[in-house]
This record gives C-alpha cells, sequence and structure tokens, in this order.
C-alpha cells in the first residue's frame, strides 16, 4: 500500500509540472521537498579502476579549433541548433561566445546588460520560470581564494542568433535578467560545476576545491529579491570538479575534473539527489590541457572544451558519440 501510495503522489507531483518541462512516466518532481530537514548523503566509492559506461564511443571526433583562451563553459542551444554558448572565466568581460559545433568557430558574441563576470565558471540551458521558453544559467561561482561571501547565478531567455549577428559583438539590453544571489550554510567555496534538474528547476552546484566535491542546491522558484542560503545536498567521492551537465531529458548527469568525467542515468521514481548518491561509472574522455567544460547535445551526445592553458595552439572541440 505504502507503494502504491508513493506512485499515485509521484503521478500528482508530474502532473503538476510546467508544459515546458520534460516528462518522463514514474519520474519525480520534489517541489516542496523540506530542504531545511534534508540529511546530506555521503558516498564512499573508489575512482581507480572505476569501469567505464558502454554507451559512447570510446574516442571523440575533433571538431575543431576554438579561440578562446581561458573556456570555463559550454552549453547546447536550443534556440540556435548547432550552436553552443561557451564563456572565459575571472578576468575577461562578460562576453558569451556562439559556437559552430561543426567546426568550433565563433560565430558571434553577445553581452548581455545586468550581467557581469566576476567569476564566470559554468553555463546551462535549461527551462525556467516562464512555460516554452528556454534560459541560459551563468554561475558565477568561482572563488580561488574562497573569500566571497556572496556568490550570483544569472538567468535570463537565451538569445537568438539571427544572420546579421555573425561576427559580431551584439549588445543585448531588451532581455530581462535574473540575478539569483546566494551564500552556502557552511562558508565558502570555489564552485565550477552547476546544472539545472529540468523536472523540478533545481539548481544543483558541485565545489571543486574541498577536501571531496561537495553537492548544494537552490530549490526553485529561487529568490531573484535578496539573497539567499542554498542547502547542502550531499557528498561526493571525488575532488575537483570542474564542470556539470544534466540532459535535456532529464535522464542523464556528467560531472568532470580534471582527469575524469563521472556518468550517470536516471531510473523512474528517483530524484536527482538519489541519483548522485549512487556509484557512477566514467565516461570516455580524451585528456585536454585544462578541460573545464562539458555539455550534452539535444541527442545526449556530449562535447568538451579546454582552457588554453600555456599552450599556443587553440584548444579543440570535442565531440563524444552515443552508440546506436
Amino acid at each position: 500500500m505504502e507503494r502504491i501510495l508513493h506512485c499515485i503522489v509521484a503521478f500528482v507531483l508530474l502532473s503538476s509540472c510546467s508544459k515546458d518541462a520534460p516528462q518522463a512516466d514514474g519520474m519525480e518532481d520534489t517541489q516542496g521537498y523540506d530542504w531545511g530537514n534534508h540529511i546530506p548523503f555521503v558516498t564512499s566509492y573508489n575512482t581507480f579502476g572505476m569501469p567505464y559506461t558502454d554507451r559512447y564511443e570510446s574516442l571523440p571526433l575533433p571538431k575543431g579549433s576554438v579561440s578562446m583562451s581561458e573556456a570555463s563553459g559550454i552549453a547546447y542551444s536550443v534556440r540556435n541548433p548547432g550552436k553552443i554558448w561557451a564563456h572565459n572565466d575571472s578576468g575577461n568581460p562578460n562576453i558569451l561566445f556562439l559556437l559552430d559545433e561543426h567546426n568550433g568557430e565563433i560565430a558571434a558574441r553577445y553581452q548581455v546588460n545586468g550581467t557581469a563576470n566576476l567569476d564566470w565558471e559554468d553555463v546551462e540551458v535549461a527551462v525556467g520560470p516562464d512555460e516554452g521558453k528556454s534560459y541560459l544559467y551563468i554561475s558565477d561561482t568561482g572563488d580561488n581564494d574562497e573569500r566571497r561571501t556572496n556568490y550570483s547565478i544569472y538567468r535570463f531567455e537565451e538569445p537568438l542568433f539571427e544572420a546579421s549577428h555573425q561576427g559580431q559583438l551584439v549588445r543585448i539590453s531588451t532581455i530581462a535578467v535574473d540575478r539569483i544571489q546566494f551564500n552556502y550554510p557552511d562558508g565558502s567555496h570555489d564552485t565550477e560545476a552547476m546544472f539545472v534538474d529540468p523536472f523540478t528547476k533545481d539548481i544543483f552546484l558541485t565545489t571543486k576545491r574541498d577536501r571531496v566535491s561537495m553537492l548544494y542546491v537552490l530549490p526553485y522558484p529561487q529568490q531573484t529579491d535578496g539573497s539567499s542560503t542554498c542547502y547542502k545536498a550531499g557528498e561526493f567521492s571525488f575532488r575537483e570538479a570542474s564542470a556539470a551537465t544534466c540532459s535535456k531529458d532529464g535522464l542523464r548527469v556528467l560531472i568532470k575534473n580534471r582527469q575524469d568525467i563521472f556518468y550517470w542515468e536516471r531510473s523512474a521514481n528517483e530524484t536527482m539527489v538519489q541519483l548522485l548518491a549512487r556509484t557512477p561509472v566514467k565516461a570516455p574522455y580524451s585528456g585536454e590541457p585544462q578541460g573545464e567544460a562539458v555539455c550534452f547535445d539535444a541527442e545526449n551526445n556530449y562535447f568538451t572544451l579546454s582552457e588554453q592553458a600555456n599552450f599556443d595552439a587553440w584548444p579543440i572541440l570535442y565531440n563524444y558519440l552515443l552508440k546506436n
């Protein structure tokens, strides 16, 4: 009887989701979850010798060089198929680069009023507050010295590429920008990995410089007036997370550090926290000079991109293909 009631609750929650959020039979929506009483999970697994998923081809396709020196985040565009959003991190202006997925060339650059790049570390394209709209989320959460007392995530409707934008710097002042300001419940953290759960619209953040990478969450609806405190969701068994992404259907998650990409597949009736509390497998990854960016495309293939680091050549955009 308890399991039957659980399934009924899950069905009702899913039925109340917004129409633009993905739907899957049996998948749970955790809006209304009591995060204040959440007990963070703690994992214990050895990443050495961890098996690889057999879902993907083992070697990537090099798509082309990308003329960006400090690429820190990438996200596959929904409004502009065949294009990938990218950005540099601290010390660079608040500019978004729109890349051609086929050759890595920069189609256009965009500067959105109401944003500032203190230390942009990751970007995600996902659903948001309004039905039928695709949003960019930019995490201004880098903190190498772990001294910041406040962090920001910018959220705004994804810009639409037009032919006249080709090769241009496009300044946009007409898009409404939400600034989600927050702090951590246990001090400052350097966070380079962020993704959005499309089922719940919760924002998940994974830290880099702690003893192990820790998972925090900003539940939906996020506060855009003033600052809020995120919740600790759990602890991973790996360190130095530098990028993360969730597939558009909400069923796959990647979190990478400099050496590896960790991969999870979501089961029915499984929340995001339950998923990430499980032991992952590795996804194929060919070493990069300083790889800090990963994203899924619309078909669940994934891309990676590195910073230029100390190399003379521009970094390469790599594409890992899902097996047929």
